[in-house]
Formats: structure tokens, C-alpha cells, sequence
């Protein structure tokens, strides 16, 4: 009897050994072609942000300058992170040109001309290897931004402003509005779990600018800064 029933047994797994092994087969193909997000995968969606203050070196006018800023974001799946960001440069620059311009054009500037400008816009941030503690983010700006010059004027009875206070100087203002986009580059570094530094580099564009004494593409350049992100990661 107990042999009989040792044969009956192991006729059983012969016949199920296939179905077994076709169903594990099944369900490895199923969890292949599962469809899988742009920016998740078949998990669950994990949701995090940072925000970080910046600090660039660029050249504007043939001159050094350097930016501040602020950005930061939303970060989905810790692959990518959608936001804002802006930088306003902290430096102001001297044109000659542009004195020599409006000189030219019959003013008489009391002071040389300060050149400022700012911009910022929407902040997409692809990270390429997260997991690793050491990887590559590819930030990129789009946005519009201004910059103007600011020129002083010797003060005149024409311009008292009837308080009875003298002015030493009236200022005169010549702006202008832009679009930029900024693509980049970033090697970021974590440090602990919600802080990383990151180093990078990235080139600005931008639609002509029209001031006197100005070239129209005074704003494109490379810049190089660091980061300090501060987040859920």
C-alpha cells in the first residue's frame, strides 16, 4: 500500500512539474512587459524636495561678475525634479561704450553708468545615477530675466523735487527685458542623508538685448558655481 502510494505521489509531481514551471514563466514574462513610467518605474512613487542657494562666476561686459540665487523643486522617484529657479548678480559693472553713447547722444552723464541684471524662471533637473553618493544632475532654466543701467546726472534747479532738499545726483535708467534658457551640468556629492554640495558648470542663453553701447548677445556665457541642497532626497 505505502508503495503504491510513494508511485501515486511522484506521478503527481511529474505532471505538475510543467504546470508549476509554466506558471513561474508567465509571471516572469507579466512582470517584463509591465509598463513602466518615464520618471518611476513598476514600484511605488516615492516624493521628496530640496532647495538650495547658489553662487556662480561669469563674465558680462568682458568683466568678472558673480550671482546668487535660490532654487529648488519638487523631486519625483529621486530621478527628477521639476521647480523654479533665480540668480541676480551681485556685482555691478561699468560699460565705457555705453557712457560713450549717451554721450554722444547729447547727455551729460555726473557719474559713470552700473550695469545690473537678474533672471530666472522653471527648473528641470534630471539625476543620472541617484543611488550612487557621488552622481550627475543636468539642470536647465527656462525663464526670462531683466538688466539695466543706471547712470547719475549732476542735480539742477529743473529737477528739485520741491521739499527743499538738494540732490547730489538724478539717475537715469536704460532696461531691458529677456528669455533664457540655461542647460548645465553638476557633479553632486552627498554628504548626509538630507545635505549635498554640488560643482558645475552651465552656458546661458538669451534673446538680444538693445541698449546703447551694448552688444545683443552681452548676457550669453559660461558660468561655474556650487550649490548647497537641502532636502528630502
Amino acid at each position: 500500500m505505502k508503495l503504491d502510494l510513494s508511485y501515486a505521489l511522484a506521478a503527481a509531481l511529474l505532471i505538475c512539474a510543467p504546470q508549476l514551471s509554466n506558471a513561474q514563466e508567465t509571471e516572469r514574462n507579466t512582470n517584463e512587459q509591465a509598463p513602466r513610467t518615464l520618471i518611476g518605474g513598476q514600484g511605488k512613487m516615492t516624493h521628496g524636495g530640496w532647495a538650495a542657494p547658489t553662487a556662480s562666476y561669469t563674465r558680462m561686459l568682458k568683466q568678472d561678475a558673480m550671482l546668487v540665487g535660490l532654487r529648488g523643486g519638487w523631486l519625483v522617484n529621486h530621478r527628477l525634479t521639476i521647480g523654479v529657479a533665480g540668480h541676480g548678480m551681485v556685482t555691478s559693472l561699468g560699460n565705457k561704450a555705453y557712457d560713450n553713447a549717451i554721450i554722444e547722444s547729447g547727455s551729460l552723464p555726473g557719474r559713470s553708468s552700473r550695469f545690473n541684471m537678474g533672471y530666472g524662471g522653471l527648473l528641470i533637473e534630471p539625476i543620472i545615477a541617484y543611488k550612487s553618493p557621488i552622481h550627475i544632475s543636468l539642470p536647465i532654466i527656462i525663464g526670462a530675466g531683466g538688466c539695466a543701467y543706471t547712470t547719475g546726472y549732476p542735480w539742477n534747479e529743473e529737477h528739485h523735487d520741491g521739499t527743499g532738499d538738494h540732490h547730489d545726483f538724478n539717475y537715469r535708467d536704460d532696461a531691458a527685458a529677456f528669455f533664457v534658457i540655461e542647460p548645465g551640468l553638476e557633479l553632486e556629492m552627498n554628504l548626509i542623508p538630507y545635505l549635498r554640495i554640488g560643482v558645475g558648470a552651465s552656458y546661458r542663453y538669451t534673446t538680444d538685448i538693445d541698449l546703447p553701447g551694448t552688444a545683443k548677445d552681452a548676457l550669453h556665457g559660461l558660468t561655474t558655481g556650487v550649490s548647497i541642497k537641502v532636502g528630502k532626497f
